[in-house]
């Protein structure tokens, strides 16, 4: 299998930690969204990262979809997301908001360092700054025990790891670690793990 897009993507970087905790062997296609936009719309038409070539051609696209099919791989006993019940909403409901934080992340970005100064609207970035503090102080606020849906890592652990690991990265002076204890103890522990050091964020 084939995973596309650079480990600073949250999105990539998931799937990435999942497929190493499954013990599923990968190769990467390092693409850029922004540098190699050409490339990455031949393998996804939407232009977005990440995308799963299978063996057989096959290829799959967004990182839930992607992760779905991997737990499938993994079947019910191993999956990083329970198969149904509210274990498995749980999981997802942490990962919808990990997920929604990295999107604002990303738009935030864009709109403090790539828009034309002269295009840029102070209530825009003022609603994602809120938008993500929102989402950090909810994910911030769950009681680990010792993770983040109960006494195994999930998808839940993984994402939230990813996606406050590149905050951290891109947007720390904004958004202090030590503003957010639980999460910060979270991602001290996950990303000492072998899954996520075999996959690690970029440095600059």
């Amino acid at each position: 299998m084939i995973l596309v897009g650079q480990l600073d993507s949250p999105f990539v970087r998931r799937v990435a930690v999942s497929m190493n905790i499954y013990g599923l062997p990968f190769e990467r296609q390092v693409i850029s969204v922004y540098a190699d936009a050409d490339a990455v719309r031949a393998v996804n038409p939407l232009g977005k990262v990440p995308a799963l070539i299978l063996d057989d051609g096959e290829t799959l696209f967004d990182s839930q979809m992607i992760l779905d099919y991997l737990d499938e791989l993994a079947g019910p006993d191993r999956a990083l997301t329970a198969p149904n019940g509210p274990e498995r909403r749980d999981v997802l409901r942490c990962c919808a908001v990990s997920l929604g934080l990295s999107e604002k992340v990303v738009g935030l970005n864009f709109e403090t360092k790539q828009r034309d100064p002269d295009t840029i609207d102070d209530g825009v970035i003022a609603r994602l700054e809120t938008q993500v503090k929102s989402a950090l102080n909810w994910l911030d606020a769950r009681q680990p025990n010792p993770w983040l849906c109960g006494s195994n890592m999930t998808q839940a652990d993984i994402t939230a790891t990813a996606a406050f690991t590149h905050l951290f990265n891109r947007r720390g002076e904004l958004f202090p670690e030590s503003d957010y204890p639980t999460l910060a103890a979270l991602r001290k522990r996950a990303e000492a793990l072998p899954p996520f050091q075999a996959s690690p964020f970029p440095a600059d």
